[in-house]
């Protein structure tokens, strides 16, 4: 009875496939998502060095919550964001970072972001929004979320109304 040659090339296919499986789950394991439920308020604001914690940099009456998950493999963040008491109307909300808890940094993921001097886009200082975005810094931020906050900004607190870090 011949032998075939399909049974070598089967078990080479066959090998390969389980490599790559093992690839792809090793690469995804190692890309962890990120959930974090956070309390924003506006003592937790930092501006530059002008204004840090314990002064209060933010709005000292608002408050608001977010739910943030990452998805580093897809560099997917979904967002559900609620505020309440701002002053002013709300224009932007943003992932900033890298930072501590005492500085401030620059926009890394924005959430979402209206045109600050155009009336009518905002939303009201009680209100609330979420969605999803695609950002390729959202491997940085699952990786390390303790060095990155979310903030939002309002039409009398530009620079941010309330903030929290992402741990």
């Amino acid at each position: 009875m011949p032998k075939s040659r399909t049974t070598p090339l089967l078990a080479f296919i066959g090998a390969a496939l389980l490599v790559a499986t093992s690839v792809s789950l090793v690469s995804a394991e190692s890309q962890r998502a990120f959930v974090g439920t956070l309390t924003l308020t506006g003592d937790q604001e930092v501006v530059g060095t002008v204004c840090a914690p314990p002064s209060v940099c933010g709005d000292p009456d608002a408050v608001g919550h977010a739910r943030i998950q990452i998805v580093p493999a897809l560099d997917r963040v979904c967002f559900r964001l609620d505020w309440a008491g701002i002053d002013g109307s709300v224009w932007g909300a943003h992932i900033h970072g890298p930072a501590t808890r005492s500085q401030a940094a620059g926009i890394v993921v924005p959430l979402f972001m209206r045109d600050p001097t155009a009336p009518g886009t905002h939303f009201a200082g009680t209100d609330g929004t979420s969605g999803c975005v695609v950002d390729a810094d959202a491997d940085a931020v699952a990786a390390n979320p303790h060095l990155y906050y979310v903030n939002v900004h309002s039409t009398v607190y530009g620079p941010g109304a309330i903030r929290a870090q992402l741990d």
